[in-house]
């Protein structure tokens, strides 16, 4: 084997490793089927938030975002929607801020402004992220079914994604019974 193959192989052995251990093997992210892994935080309005609250019961959506990213002011208001439109569905979004030191006051005045009536928690030790988003992306969703399982990870947002966000929670969540789609209509 020539030096340069042997250099490319390198290359390509460490990537795969890399992507072997972001989807579970050797980190704490989770795989899509791999169990979440529970954690709290305190939220935006002081109270503690614990997943295991809703863990095995509601379909969560875990966003991560930070107060200074384009795309994920761009997406907040579609999870805003999703949220509002299926709350009552034991469907729950978590917005995880991963704004630093240096922007961390302005998340209170970020989530008042855009409107968010979703929880919102701080994760300014990154431990949040160290459990779902190593590589600290932003936007980056892991969206929870009932059952407790990790059903999809998305990273990123480009116009038109909230469509396919929205078409996983919605078969994680079932079909609406007759009863609750006339509570939406009141």
């Amino acid at each position: 084997m020539t030096p340069r193959a042997g250099a490319l192989l390198c290359v390509l052995l460490a990537s795969c490793v890399d992507e072997y251990r972001l989807a579970g093997s050797g980190s704490t992210l989770q795989a899509t089927g791999g169990r979440a892994v529970d954690f709290s935080a305190r939220s935006v309005g002081g109270s503690t938030f614990r997943l295991s609250d809703y863990l095995g019961r509601d379909v969560i959506l875990l966003n991560f975002w930070a107060t200074y990213c384009g795309p994920c002011l761009a997406e907040l208001p579609h999870l805003r929607e999703l949220y509002q439109a299926n709350k009552r569905r034991r469907f729950i979004v978590v917005g995880i801020a991963m704004d630093g030191p240096e922007s961390i006051s302005d998340v209170p005045s970020f989530v008042s402004r855009n409107g968010l009536t979703f929880p919102v928690v701080l994760d300014e030790d990154s431990h949040i992220a160290s459990l779902y988003n190593p590589r600290k992306s932003a936007p980056f969703t892991v969206i929870i079914g009932r059952d407790g399982r990790v059903a999809r990870v998305h990273e990123g947002y480009n116009p038109g994604d909230e469509d396919q966000i929205a078409a996983d929670v919605a078969a994680l969540l079932g079909p609406m019974s007759p009863s609750m789609s006339t509570s939406f209509a009141n």
